[in-house]
């Protein structure tokens, strides 16, 4: 890809001195790190007393904080290949997630650094980002190791769990995973990003923020986020890298909160999912004391942070991007004028590909900003930052201007025959289904005309619904099966038919115990003359019905039917699980090989099939499908905790310990793990440790088996 200087020869190396580095190019590291759904005004440096955000706001202290940075797609995936590439979403073609793939042909930072001599590695948290998702180009190392939660109520997973949410991890793991990458060569250039998914939906801050945000989860995610960055941070000081490491840190997207009806993200285009934090810190050695803490109040954008590290760097930044560098607010004394015709792009297509809704498109200049679809918007964001008051009728000769400007831009970037679009396979267009994210799987994508649209409905009148069915999944997730149940009710009076309300209803009568109520359900879903759910689905919802009414032969056959139709790992899994309950061994073997066929990454299959190997005696296949689980899996509890076990069976406590004690870190109300530990500290005689790990038990469920267990082996003690 043909490339540029951004300066004059002269003049590059003017600035490279002024960073006070004598080589042609600084040899700093990059650290960038992205939270996941995070809005500035959530930040403690970007004003919010509530908020819980030591390290940020170290880092703005010590570094340069933009007041008003822009992401140009509320939507992790395009985001993020924005950021990586310095392009707007419809110069690289991925304006979705899961329905599109960053293709081979962009050139990303990391390629550009990893051609330049970096090492380069990240750990990213959850779905849309997977390695498949094409934004792994360039990293030597990228871990994405995503363990789902298959657990059900009981803390045991007897069957797949119903899909309400993307697969995460937390922001702990991500940084366990990259940690050895780092200590191996810290001693070299080195480029690393770090993806914190911890904001986004679902809510659920571990402790101690559970508690001290019990009322903003919101606020509680992000301030563990915080933490887990310091921790990172700490590490770079401890391999003494810090002083010649620049920090970048920002976000994706920001989450509507209900503003606007929007109470999450990726249907709208106002500044409560656009405007993100943005963050820069230089290596401490080329920081200058009067810099330092600097706030910028330019509008600039994620499309800035590629050129904007290259500039830092010494190095070639590519053409044809629509970033600029903003070096010199970090490096010069006197900040450079603001360009007030700086045109910034946003977009959301998503409307029209997941819902058949409209799409939209943005355009900010100076303190003005134009939303294109089929409703109108423009804002005047100094004088009315919370975009209340729709100014198009009152300036419509500004609003036509804007317009132009638009599609001039629009015009001037698009990049003829581009489409990233993807093929889903079965699998994932199901998953994607499944979480309401996709309307009909069936529907190819195609090449998306680069032009200003205004068909369709507005998804400013309908974004309430993705709002509710939002708040809905919480509450599922949640465990909260009432609540959830009478928000979903809700949602069908205004829309009787949603096949994925209906389903929603059908899980949540399952989990209440209401076995003959979802069969209700079930009959409403198979009478819609719809696309979605199709039959095999159909059959698949009737099989969980019959099995929570004891028919297990009933459940058997169905699931076959819709195997015939439509082979699935997690269907495999589940006939696995019944013939396991009536005593057919072999055929359960059978159906966990074909679920591991199916999707090697299941890990409860590969565990099951390791125990399946270990009861009848194959302890060397047990040996290697356990060992698996764990490699494939390093952050999935019960793997160690299984593995665990058969170290137990093998009279090898000692390395079952280890495992049962890694099993209780990566959930800490793992119940069986801490019950594993007591015993074999109890039966070695370390009564002391094995006392502090009852007492870890009582703590947690003082009325559970295993606390009352406990209990009596210690003779009745507290």
């Amino acid at each position: 890809m043909p490339i540029r200087k951004i300066f004059p020869l002269p003049l590059l190396c003017l600035c490279l001195l002024t960073l006070g580095c004598g080589a042609p190019s600084p040899d700093w590291n990059v650290v960038i790190v992205t939270f996941d759904t995070t809005r500035a005004d959530h930040i403690g440096c970007y004003g919010d007393d509530q908020a819980q955000t030591p390290t940020l706001d170290g880092l703005a202290a010590d570094g340069v904080l933009f007041e008003q940075a822009m992401t140009s797609v509320p939507i992790t995936l395009p985001s993020h290949s924005t950021l990586m590439t310095g392009k707007v979403p419809f110069a690289h073609g991925v304006r979705d997630n899961g329905l599109f793939v960053l293709g081979e042909e962009q050139l990303t930072l990391a390629e550009i650094l990893r051609d330049n001599g970096f090492r380069t590695g990240a750990a990213i948290a959850s779905y849309p980002l997977l390695a498949t998702s094409g934004i792994n180009q360039g990293f030597e190392f990228f871990d994405d190791h995503i363990t789902g939660d298959y657990e059900d109520l009981y803390g045991e997973r007897v069957f797949p769990k119903d899909r309400l949410f993307f697969d995460e991890r937390p922001a702990a793991q991500v940084n366990e995973a990259v940690l050895p990458w780092l200590e191996e060569h810290h001693q070299e250039r080195f480029f690393l990003w770090l993806h914190y998914f911890d904001p986004h939906h679902p809510l659920q801050p571990p402790a101690p923020y559970d508690q001290s945000f019990a009322h903003d989860p919101y606020r509680g995610e992000i301030a563990y986020a915080d933490e887990s960055l310091g921790v990172m941070l700490d590490q770079l000081q401890r391999l003494g890298v810090d002083d010649r490491t620049l920090i970048v840190f920002t976000a994706d997207h920001g989450e509507g909160l209900d503003e606007h009806n929007e109470s999450t993200h990726s249907m709208l285009l106002y500044q409560s999912t656009l405007h993100v934090p943005l963050i820069m810190r230089l290596p401490s050695g080329a920081a200058k004391s009067d810099i330092r803490g600097r706030r910028v109040r330019e509008r600039v954008g994620l499309v800035d942070v590629v050129p904007t590290v290259l500039d830092l760097l010494g190095l070639d930044i590519p053409e044809k991007i629509q970033g600029r560098s903003l070096a010199a607010h970090l490096t010069e004394s006197e900040p450079p004028a603001v360009d007030r015709r700086r045109e910034l792009y946003a977009e959301t297509i998503s409307p029209r590909l997941s819902r058949n809704w409209g799409e939209l498109r943005a355009l900010v200049v100076d303190d003005h900003k134009y939303v294109h679809g089929p409703i109108r918007e423009l804002y005047g964001l100094n004088d009315d930052p919370h975009e209340l008051e729709n100014l198009i009728e009152l300036e419509p000769e500004k609003a036509h201007g804007f317009k132009k400007r638009l599609e001039r831009f629009v015009a001037r970037h698009a990049v003829e025959g581009l489409d990233a679009s993807v093929a889903l396979d079965d699998e994932s267009a199901r998953k994607l289904q499944a979480l309401g994210y996709i309307q009909n799987a069936g529907d190819a994508v195609g090449a998306i005309t680069e032009e200003l649209r205004t068909d369709g409905d507005p998804p400013q009148k309908h974004v309430h619904t993705i709002s509710a069915y939002s708040q809905a999944k919480s509450l599922l997730f949640a465990k909260r099966w009432i609540e959830g149940k009478e928000l979903i009710m809700t949602l069908l009076k205004e829309d009787p038919d949603n096949p994925h309300y209906l389903e929603m209803l059908l899980s949540t009568e399952l989990h209440l115990g209401r076995a003959d109520e979802a069969m209700d359900v079930l009959d409403q879903l198979s009478a819609l003359d719809a696309p979605f759910p199709p039959e095999d689905r159909i059959l698949e919802n009737k099989a969980r019905v019959l099995l929570e009414q004891g028919e297990l032969d009933a459940a058997r056959l169905s699931f076959e039917q819709a195997q015939e139709l439509v082979e699935t790992a997690d269907r495999a899994y589940w006939l696995a699980k019944i013939y396991l309950s009536t005593g057919r061994l072999e055929d359960q073997r059978l159906q966990l090989e074909k679920a591991l066929e199916l999707d090697p990454d299941l890990v409860p299959a590969r565990i099951d099939l390791a125990i399946s190997m270990a009861q009848s005696g194959d302890l060397e296949g047990a040996e290697a499908s356990f060992q698996k689980a764990v490699q494939s899996h390093p952050y999935d509890p019960r793997a160690h905790y299984n593995l665990g076990a058969f170290r137990v069976h093998q009279g090898r406590p000692e390395e079952a310990l280890g495992r049962f004690r890694r099993a209780a870190e990566l959930k800490p109300n793992y119940l069986a793990a801490h019950y594993a530990i007591f015993e074999i500290l109890y039966d070695s005689g370390r009564a002391e440790a094995a006392v502090e790990r009852y007492q870890i038990l009582n703590r947690l469920a003082p009325g559970s088996p295993e606390a009352k267990v406990a209990r009596q082996r210690m003779g009745g003690e507290s």
